[in-house]
């Protein structure tokens, strides 16, 4: 499918040879409240008014992070997509001090309660303040319309695993609802008479059809998921906590794996049309969450405490800031993404 897809792509797609800073693809992994980590990334990013975006994946609060950010960049350009950023990460802050997870042990109980009680039964009425938030921030009827940023959003079908990737035109409150939605939280997100759980199980987030379907030169890959954790898990929440981030990150691995290996053979020859050429000769960037985030002194996932998203904010935008000049690789730069082994 994906080599079908370039070998069909017109070259007229393609950035003019004269543009200094050649179009960057952004892929936000997954990863609840560390999201924020994210939004700092994209806050730093977005004060480039010459960088031409290609494009933005993303799955679950990735996802979230992705269509706000096209949202403001429709309504109010790259300051409008920094303050729409800015007004979600503060309102899920705000919502998240009415929450009773902020109570000394709550966390703890309620991660007891999933395990024996499922989202149908102790939330029947499927209430959800994030969706509610996500109507009044987002027209997202207007951002199908109109939106100039191409989107790649991952949810998991529940009934056959698979991923779905939707585009631009395909977004709705439900597209992020169902990208979003982690399976012992929330109840199954229907779209098309099929049900969907959390993208980051299948595509965290989606890489292959971003560097294919886009006229990338780089990819920027927002990892919140640390590339070492060195300490050993042995308190039981630690484990299952640690195992959680394996599995939601084992989906970016594969992909990252099979993008090394599709350059490998593209470097075998130089008989190859521009877009071909472009694949082989894309770069890789990643900007990667710190490991101590995930201390039990730090928060968690579902527990957005305000204090929490602005340390997340910050380590983001300075992680940006530190790296920002290597986001801009000009035209002749040969740098093929590296396989992980």
């Amino acid at each position: 499918m994906f080599w079908g897809s370039l070998s069909h792509r017109a070259d007229s797609a393609l950035p003019a040879p004269s543009e200094t800073r050649p179009p960057i693809a952004i892929a936000l992994q997954g990863g609840g409240a560390y999201g924020a980590y994210a939004w700092g990334v994209l806050d730093r990013l977005l004060e480039e008014d010459d960088l031409p975006i290609a494009g933005i994946s993303g799955a679950s609060a990735g996802a979230i992070n992705a269509v706000v950010t096209a949202w403001g960049l429709l309504d109010g350009g790259r300051q409008g997509a920094r303050d729409a950023l800015r007004q979600l990460w503060t309102a899920v802050g705000n919502m998240s001090l009415l929450s009773p997870l902020g109570l000394p042990g709550a966390s703890l109980q309620f991660d007891l309660l999933t395990r024996v009680v499922s989202p149908y039964q102790f939330n029947p009425l499927n209430i959800n303040p994030l969706r509610d938030l996500l109507v009044r921030m987002v027209d997202f009827e207007r951002l199908c319309a109109e939106g100039r940023i191409p989107l790649f959003i991952s949810a998991t079908n529940v009934n056959t695993g698979d991923q779905r990737i939707f585009r631009e035109k395909e977004i709705t409150v439900d597209v992020l609802m169902a990208s979003s939605c982690i399976p012992y939280v929330s109840q199954a997100v229907e779209i098309d008479g099929q049900p969907y759980w959390d993208g980051g199980f299948s595509s965290n987030p989606p890489i292959l059809p971003l560097v294919v379907e886009t006229a990338c030169r780089s990819l920027l890959l927002v990892k919140l998921t640390a590339d070492d954790e060195p300490e050993l898990p042995k308190a039981a929440p630690e484990i299952f906590a640690r195992l959680k981030r394996i599995l939601f990150n084992a989906p970016l691995l594969r992909d990252l794996d099979a993008l090394a290996e599709m350059q490998k053979l593209l470097h075998r020859t130089n008989l190859l049309p521009q877009d071909l050429r472009r694949l082989r000769d894309l770069v890789l960037h990643k900007v990667t969450i710190d490991h101590a985030f995930f201390g039990a002194s730090s928060g968690s996932a579902l527990d957005p405490r305000p204090e929490m998203l602005t340390k997340l904010f910050d380590a983001g935008r300075a992680a940006a800031d530190e790296g920002a000049g290597l986001w801009f690789p000009s035209a002749d730069i040969r740098s093929p993404v590296q396989a992980r082994h």
